[in-house]
């Protein structure tokens, strides 16, 4: 029932949460998350279970992402948006402004598409908008906090 709970839910679930749903103690729901947890470290494994301060969330493990993405409903992200999003994404907060001067008008279009996806977030900053990665964003790249992305670009260098 825990592997179904954590299945179902498209959000982290806290481990109270999960003693509600199995009619049994938190520390026995920790024992059972702990275990799975250390279950799904398989190298033969496709998912792994994610904890932060949210709750538990089962993840497709990073090596597997772009086997599956197409299933996704974000795969059709194209070149333009994925550029404004990796600009944001390292940059944050970065003004909409900045990023029309590296990509152009069609920035406006794709701010817009990648707010209504729930990817970034902007804030009114005198004629222009800042703009930053959200929650959705950092579980769509399987991160803990949007910020995380600026330790994963370091890595790549």
């Amino acid at each position: 029932m825990l592997e179904a709970a954590l299945f179902m839910s498209s959000q982290p679930i806290s481990a109270v949460n999960l003693s509600k749903i199995l009619s049994c103690d938190e520390g026995q729901v920790k024992e059972l998350l702990y275990e799975l947890k250390k279950e799904l470290e398989d190298k033969n494994r496709g998912i792994w279970l994610m904890e932060s301060s949210a709750g538990w969330q089962l993840r497709v493990k990073p090596e597997y992402v772009q086997h599956v993405k197409a299933l996704t409903p974000y795969h059709e992200l194209g070149k333009g948006m994925l550029r404004v999003l990796a600009l944001v994404a390292y940059k944050q907060p970065i003004t909409q402004s900045e990023i029309v001067k590296v990509i152009g008008n069609r920035t406006y279009e794709y701010v817009r598409a990648l707010e209504a996806r729930d990817l970034i977030r902007t804030v009114k900053q005198g004629r222009t908008k800042a703009l930053c990665a959200t929650k959705g964003f950092a579980d769509y790249f399987g991160l803990e906090k949007p910020e995380d992305v600026k330790r994963l670009f370091e890595e790549k260098k």
